[in-house]
């Protein structure tokens, strides 16, 4: 049997509540500390209250506390901490009273102290099992286990029937995956038991899919909410969605959740490496961008309970009542807490009724505080409705701590990154097939929910074993890690399927000609131009031939240039320009007889890349550039007052894991060579060796290759870098820096539905490191410089911060850091990476400084065009271009995301964000010959209709809404 690890978390914790939360101090203090403890009880028809005496020794001994010449404590002291409850008659206004104490053989001390009226408390008890999907065990078991928790819960509740109500078992579903698999998986006898339960209010079901990292995007976070759908389909109230151990969740959520049903969020944060928003368990108002709210709970630790020994069979009253004189003394404004326990003292809990017994005998005992096991909303409804119009509204994100952890699954997290942007091309493909009153897979949303579960569950918080790092090569982290990262690996086998399905039930409606034809898709919102990759096989496209790439839209040839080779074929990037949305263009293949000739400038110098946007010039000794002057702008974008420079890798070391104190260092051994020359791009590759990586011979290095290329035709330029890593489990990390110099500039980025600039955000929430949905930019008064990364989400601004936790940060210069990858946690992540990694950026810079520029930029190029080729064969060839849906109205409405409806008919579902904060009006109209659009309503995420049928869609500013097309 696997030796139990106790959770290290937990024990951070705790150790620091027993210190904060009953408010001793962390320095040994010489004197005896008094405080009120909120409680009252009777004896013999006699009313007490009762004082907390704490005392930090530095050596056992004895103590006697006495008042009014009787002995009121006679104990034994231990080294450390020590706490009496010193029971007083209880009063009814303040009242002074003298203490005198005595510590082993010292002269006797007076203590004057004043006793108040107990505050009359009530405390709801909630009862969940944290859903670690792994950590404890791996996730084969805790999957399974986590269904049977619900029938536990069933049994316990009939067993304490009996009980008074306070003290009835009660239990709340913390993740909507396992109610939705347990509805699935259970008897209708199970099923109408549970219903019933829910009924009485002893379950609760929540929303939320899983405790979810900050790497999701908004359309997976679409797809996170589905569950509701199944659940509420059963008739079962959802009004609560909870986020657990984690201390971040996506700003889109109050917009998702309109009209739902749902209005509470609790947020049981866990502190680990990290700090919490607010000095004390707070309720507020969080709201979105467009203003959306819900009310939000960030109560204390979600095992609080299991700290006073609610899950044993003996609670420690010292703890419970120092915990409410510590929200009495931090100016707590109710009278009433939640309070989040397990039944076992570990993460994937089973459910106990030990409290139950704990709480009859309790409150047999008090008269106050009194304790309630309850559901998680019953706390949200009391202060709903007694305190509602009085609480504080907080218009920010709440961005996690946390998700720096995947900086240590940096090729997965890549890969999830990939498959999420994937899904959101074939969906819009789909979408495009309804339209077109196409024929779609009966099993196509099992197919895309299965994907999008891969994807939630690589995304969901729990990356490995508790042990993962003080035994990184144990069979159970190696377990842990292998299901957590088959995830990533499932749902990118299943995302390109789904593509070539998506490619092919469009192809239907794509005619061949008597030459080579290739369709570009655009299956984004608007039209675009950008870069497509296209796999051609040699039948069509020998590479030694010169050939030309023709826009049969406007008989102009199109940009090519070779990406690499292989036997069967290559893989090449076109250059394609105004490509229609929800729609495709059409590229014929003309080949000559001629071989391709070698356009290689042999004389250019090897450290500088020049076209009329961009000068580039790269230091030879480090290999980054050290100057992007940008012509258009008349601007040097490369601050020379960083002491490093523009894409230039930097290692960072730590001491150990639990000091933040971090040592930089740069490559070695740089080898600068021409990389590529083409009508696309040229380029300029940069080879060199850095420790924790490949070691190479002198002037052969190994372990990093960065090729910058200069797009010629459009104001680009991409970083392209590959790495071999070697295994290394001591704390290291990489970045790589883009120190910006931008007068007047701030630096804003991407979140998950919504942009921000560095420090607006929830005081407490992540500062150190944030994430980026698709972009960060550096924007300025008169322009901006955007940078985007397709495999790398996490970035820290202005300096390198680790150990900084600033719960308010200030913008600073507009340095950026991409973190690419870390190992620095001390549990669950991963400690080491291997082998090959790729990764990129792209980066433009432009006088247009709107949200609207930066957002499509970065989505069009994270967003790949789809492509098909056909060969010659009969000609059928009808059209050159073609637009599903024409969208016209407000540029700063974008579409996010269309897909099919499913809801058995030709519908589609269309998700608008407006993106300035301005007014915006959209208007909608077929472009499909013979097919109109018979129906335009606004629905919500679960697609219940929402109002009268739309003419044309007006969004306020920020607003997110979900629209269904009948066609």
């Amino acid at each position: 049997m696997r030796k139990f690890r106790f959770i290290t978390s937990f024990l951070l914790f705790f150790s620091s509540f027993l210190v904060i939360n009953q408010g001793y101090c962390q320095e040994k203090i010489p004197e005896v500390q008094f405080k009120n403890a909120p409680v009252l009880f009777e004896i013999n028809g006699k009313q007490y209250q009762q004082v907390i005496a704490t005392y930090e020794s530095d050596q056992v001994g004895e103590i006697v506390i006495k008042s009014q010449n009787d002995e009121l404590v006679k104990a034994e002291l231990k080294e450390g901490n020590n706490t009496f409850l010193i029971d007083l008659p209880a009063v009814k206004k303040n009242k002074n009273r003298n203490f005198q104490v005595k510590i082993n053989q010292t002269a006797q001390k007076d203590y004057s102290f004043v006793i108040t009226p107990p505050k009359e408390w009530n405390i709801f008890l909630v009862q969940h099992s944290h859903t670690d999907i792994g950590y404890t065990r791996p996730q084969s078991e805790i999957l399974a286990e986590q269904m049977r928790y619900i029938d536990y819960a069933l049994d316990y509740c009939d067993q304490t029937d009996n009980l008074p109500d306070d003290s009835k078992f009660r239990w709340t579903c913390e993740s909507a995956w396992v109610t939705k698999e347990f509805l699935k998986s259970r008897s209708k006898d199970q099923i109408k038991r549970f219903k019933q339960r829910i009924a009485e209010g002893r379950i609760e079901v929540t929303g939320m899919f899983a405790n979810m990292a900050e790497i999701a995007d908004e359309n997976v976070m679409y797809d996170f909410f589905q569950p509701l759908r199944d659940i509420k389909e059963s008739d079962f109230p959802v009004q609560t969605v909870m986020q657990n151990d984690v201390n971040g969740v996506a700003w889109c959520i109050p917009d998702y959740l309109k009209n739902t049903g749902v209005k509470y969020l609790a947020m049981g944060i866990n502190e680990t490496r990290s700090i919490r928003p607010f000095d004390k368990p707070t309720c507020f108002w969080w709201e979105s961008p467009s203003g959306e709210r819900l009310l939000a709970f960030r109560p204390d630790h979600y095992m609080t309970g299991n700290f006073f020994g609610f899950e044993t069979k003996a609670v420690k009253p010292e703890r419970v009542l120092g915990y409410l004189a510590d929200l009495e003394a931090k100016n707590y404004p109710f009278n009433k807490i939640a309070i989040q326990f397990s039944g076992y003292f570990t993460d994937n809990a089973p459910p106990s009724t030990a409290a139950c017994e704990i709480v009859k005998e309790w409150n047999q005992k008090y008269i106050y505080p009194k304790l309630r096991l309850a559901v998680a909303s019953e706390f949200f409804e009391y202060v709903e409705e007694n305190h509602a119009t009085s609480l504080p509204v907080y218009r920010n994100a709440w961005l996690d701590w946390w998700t720096d952890g995947y900086g240590s699954t940096s090729r997965e997290t890549a890969e999830v990154r990939r498959t999420q942007n994937m899904k959101q091309t074939d969906e819009g493909m789909f979408a495009m097939v309804s339209m077109l009153g196409g024929e779609l897979n009966p099993d196509l949303q099992a197919e895309i929910n299965h994907i999008s579960e891969n994807a939630i569950f690589f995304d969901e918080h729990t990356c490995g074993a508790d042990e993962s790092i003080s035994h990184p090569f144990s069979e159970n982290s190696t377990r842990q890690w292998l299901q957590k990262g088959a995830y990533a690996w499932e749902a990118l086998k299943q995302v390109t399927l789904l593509n070539e399905e998506a490619l092919a039930r469009l192809q239907s409606f794509m005619k061949k000609a008597d030459f080579p034809v290739i369709y570009v898709v655009n299956s984004l919102g608007w039209e675009r131009s950008g870069l497509v990759e296209v796999f051609i096989d040699k039948e069509q496209l020998p590479i030694n031939r010169e050939f030309s790439i023709i826009d049969l839209t406007t008989q102009k040839k199109t940009s090519a240039q070779l990406i690499r080779d292989r036997r069967e074929g290559a893989y090449w990037a076109l250059e394609v320009e105004n490509i229609p949305a929800l729609g495709y263009k059409t590229y014929r293949i003309e080949l000559s007889d001629n071989e391709i000739a070698d356009k290689t400038k042999d004389n250019a110098p090897l450290e500088t890349l020049e076209n009329q946007f961009y000068k580039i010039r790269v230091d030879k000794s480090s290999g980054a550039i050290i100057s992007l002057y940008d012509k258009e702008l008349d601007k040097e974008l490369v601050d020379s007052e960083n002491d490093w420079k523009l894409g230039q890798l930097v290692r960072e070391t730590l001491p150990a894991r639990n000091k933040m104190i971090p040592s930089h260092s740069a490559v070695s051994n740089v080898k600068i060579e021409k990389g590529s020359e083409g009508d696309v791009w040229e380029s300029i590759r940069i080879l060199s060796d850095l420790d924790g990586f490949t070691k190479g011979e002198e002037n052969d290095p190994k372990g990093l290759d960065v090729e910058i290329r200069l797009y010629k035709n459009v104001k680009k330029v991409e970083f392209q870098y590959q790495a071999a890593k070697e295994i290394v489990t001591s704390p290291e990390a990489l970045y790589v820096s883009f120190p910006f110099a931008l007068p007047d500039s701030r630096i804003v980025f991407e979140t998950i539905g919504g942009v921000l600039s560095q420090g607006q955000q929830l005081p407490g929430s992540s500062s150190d490191w944030n994430t980026a949905q698709n972009f960060v930019a550096v924007r300025g008064n008169d322009c901006q410089v955007i940078v985007v990364s397709d495999e790398i989400p996490l970035w820290q601004f202005s300096d390198f911060n680790m150990g900084k936790f600033e719960r308010y940060p200030k913008p600073g210069k507009p340095w950026l850091y991409s973190w690419v990858m870390n190992n620095y946690w001390f549990t669950n992540f991963r400690a080491f990476q291997e082998g090959g990694f790729h990764w990129s950026y792209q980066l433009t810079s432009s006088k247009d400084t709107t949200n609207t520029f930066a957002t499509k930029f970065s989505w069009g190029e994270r967003n790949s065009f789809a492509t098909r080729t056909f060969p010659a064969g009969k000609n059928e060839f009808d059209q050159t271009k073609f637009e599903s849906l024409k969208i016209t109205g407000s540029p700063n409405a974008m579409l996010v995301n269309s897909r099919p409806a499913f809801n058995g008919s030709n519908a589609v579902l269309l998700h608008f964000r407006e993106l300035e904060g301005n007014q915006a009006d959209v208007a909608l109209d077929s472009n499909i010959d013979g097919r109109i659009i018979k129906r335009m309503v606004e629905v919500n995420i679960l697609g219940d209709e929402i109002g009268e049928e739309l003419q044309k869609i007006h969004l306020n500013p920020y607003e997110v809404k979900f629209i269904e097309l009948e066609f």
